[in-house]
């Protein structure tokens, strides 16, 4: 017998007296709503200027481990060897329509790519500036790469955006890998999109980017500088002709670094040298629908929220009533993160990731469907997911349709490998996107 789903419609007062609805969940809800084995009340509000609300009572934490599992499909990857399954260091993967495996491999400087079941069929983006290469500069901590339907592989790092066929051809290129003798420019918005690393892209030709733009100032031998996160949704270039306006963007997160620096003696003169540097706790997180919303959300609560590139909400969901977390400008020790990650799979489910202060213990994530619905927790054995540069970045995996993930393992000697996994319930049954029933 499937588990019965109370569902609690709220309205304004000015319309219809609240309603509370019996629903008999359809096959795909008994992937278990809260878990397979008690009901859950979901309370849905529509809030004044249209915005949705949904409400899921706290779950009792780790009540059912069998509701939901990741099955390892594939593990590519070797220790010894000369082969390209054996890696160097790894920072992305990226999977196409054929399911064919990008893998970014800043060990071996290129993006060595691998069929379906593994087998490898090419090298591509190997280190260099000439046509179908790419500059990897020991100064950008960071590389992404990043699949585009129906045929464009993007590479980036902060500093530099080249795109490539599923053959290695390269099709465009902007900005200049940074190193010694690179000019520090301005940080308007339009220098800052020159930087912008690109996170996602969608097949309706649109690419999204993170995008920092800094303001310094100093004061005495103290100097403050603002970094403010934007996301950025641009046409692709060069097909558009011009890459930069109309765009879209929405402030996702404000950073303060503040450093102190004292003068020294040196040879008869006077040499200034950097002290004490203060940097701010990172507070957000956020994930691209690769469509025109953002879902972002304070890592110290359980309340997300769906946001347009202008700036309006259109949805929040919240698991447990969870109280307002402490402003930005709080002190930071006041400030206990709850979330490392935030991710969004194609069918629009949120995968949330949990912090952990134990880097070896096993990442885990809380999952809510496209509708807003908690639907349980999931737990993966291998380190994926890994928390890096104290906490400000997670190592990013590739969520796929229907739960297929593939991402970046590292074992006890911090050696890489790629791992594919599927997520499925303990009966079987695989996540689709939702007919929502409010």
């Amino acid at each position: 017998m499937m588990p019965t789903t109370l569902l609690r419609v709220r309205r304004p007062a000015s319309a219809i007296a609240a309603a509370v609805l019996l629903v008999l969940p359809p096959p795909a809800l008994a992937l278990g709503v809260g878990g397979a084995h008690f009901p859950q009340e979901v309370t849905v509000e529509t809030l004044e200027g249209g915005r949705i609300l949904v409400r899921n009572p706290a779950p009792p934490r780790g009540s059912g481990p069998g509701e939901w599992r990741l099955v390892e499909e594939l593990r590519l990857g070797q220790v010894d060897g000369t082969g390209p399954e054996v890696f160097g260091d790894l920072h992305d993967v990226a999977v196409d329509e054929m399911g064919h495996i990008y893998v970014l491999d800043y060990g071996s400087r290129e993006v060595r790519v691998f069929d379906r079941e593994g087998r490898h069929l090419r090298n591509m983006a190997r280190d260099g500036e000439g046509p179908g290469e790419f500059r990897y500069s020991g100064f950008s901590p960071e590389y992404r790469i990043v699949w585009q339907p129906p045929n464009r592989l993007w590479i980036a790092d902060r500093y530099q955006q080249l795109s490539f066929d599923s053959l290695g051809n390269e099709l465009s290129r902007v900005g200049e890998p940074f190193g010694p003798g690179m000019p520090i420019r301005g940080s308007a918005m339009r220098e800052g999109l020159r930087r912008g690393m690109i996170v996602a892209a969608d097949g309706e030709g649109f690419i999204y980017r993170q995008v920092i733009v800094s303001d310094r100032t100093t004061s005495g031998d103290e100097t403050v500088t603002q970094m403010r996160t934007y996301g950025v949704r641009l046409p692709v270039y060069p097909e558009h002709p011009n890459p930069f306006p109309p765009r879209d963007s929405l402030l996702l997160r404000v950073r303060v670094v503040t450093s102190q620096s004292a003068p020294t003696s040196s040879s008869g003169g006077t040499i200034t040298v950097g002290g004490t540097i203060r940097s701010s706790i990172p507070r957000r997180v956020w994930g691209f629908t690769r469509g025109e919303t953002v879902w972002v959300a304070n890592r110290a609560a359980y309340r997300f929220h769906e946001v347009t590139f202008a700036g309006d909400t259109l949805r929040t969901i919240e698991l447990g009533n969870p109280p307002p977390p402490p402003p930005d400008d709080s002190d930071d020790s006041e400030f206990e993160p709850l979330i490392a990650g935030l991710d969004v799979s194609p069918e629009g489910w949120l995968w949330v990731l949990r912090y952990r202060d134990d880097a070896n213990e096993d990442p885990t994530w809380d999952l809510f469907d496209n509708c807003g619905r908690y639907r349980g927790e999931v737990s993966a054995s291998e380190r994926i997911a890994a928390v890096r540069f104290r906490g400000e970045t997670v190592e990013p995996i590739d969520l796929g349709s229907r739960g297929v993930i593939h991402g970046i393992a590292r074992d006890a000697l911090d050696l890489s490998y790629v791992l594919r996994l599927r997520l499925e319930s303990a009966d079987g049954m695989r996540p689709t996107r939702e007919v929502c029933p409010f």
